[in-house]
């Protein structure tokens, strides 16, 4: 295969799965058929069982790419890992919300994948999969905090990092949240959940609230 052939099915791979992430988020799993997704990313029907052979491939492949390749690249890219921990974590959350916001079919496309999974043991599958993949770009931002914790601490709070962009994502519809959470309040959480850590009896917890403005951290 020439180099132009290659890019020419990269193109029309992407098209797919940006016309299938459209649909998908749009009306749902069940409801976006192959032909809707083939005409929306102007190839032929049969290309899209060339490049994801199922459906459910196709989902996975779509998940995987907005949550791992773009979501979790993009954040990585954008923190600044010489920041101070609180700082860090902060960055990483808020990109969260922003990510939510200008993805708004992102809330119908998870949903789709957590419904299909209950009834599709390949699917949970995969999904287990996918959740794996994105805790360890987490563990690469806990592992910069400077947190009193062991290894297997650290397992369960990128867990509970992870419970806490599927809240972000359950609440971005407008129709369930008419107020998304804030920076501010982004920010608050944060300081919330570190100063747990730090302080298990929960005395100081307003004490490591984080703030907006850089450099006004209080620890």
């Amino acid at each position: 295969m020439s180099k132009q052939q290659s890019e020419n099915q990269d193109e029309r791979r992407n098209a797919i799965l940006q016309a299938a992430f459209t649909l998908f988020g749009q009306v749902g799993y069940s409801k976006a058929t192959m032909k809707e997704i083939a005409a929306k990313a102007g190839v032929a029907q049969g290309l899209i069982g060339y490049h994801f052979n199922t459906k459910e491939t196709l989902l996975v492949e779509v998940v995987r790419e907005w949550m791992i390749n773009r979501g979790m690249k993009e954040a990585l890219q954008q923190l600044d890992m010489s920041a101070q921990p609180a700082a860090l974590l902060q960055q990483a959350l808020q990109h969260v919300v922003e990510f939510r916001k200008t993805n708004p079919e992102w809330f119908t496309l998870l949903i789709s994948l957590w419904t299909e999974s209950v009834s599709n043991e390949k699917l949970a599958h995969e999904l287990v999969k996918l959740y794996q993949e994105m805790k360890s770009g987490i563990r690469l931002i806990i592992d910069r905090l400077d947190l009193p914790l062991d290894e297997g601490e650290k397992e369960t709070f990128a867990v509970l990092i992870q419970a806490v962009f599927d809240g972000l994502t359950l609440q971005s519809p407008v129709l369930l949240s008419a107020q998304p959470l804030s920076h501010e309040q982004v920010s608050q959480g944060v300081g919330w959940m570190l100063s747990g850590i730090k302080s298990p009896n929960g005395e100081h917890k307003n004490q490591n609230r984080l703030h907006l403005n850089k450099g006004d951290q209080t620890k």
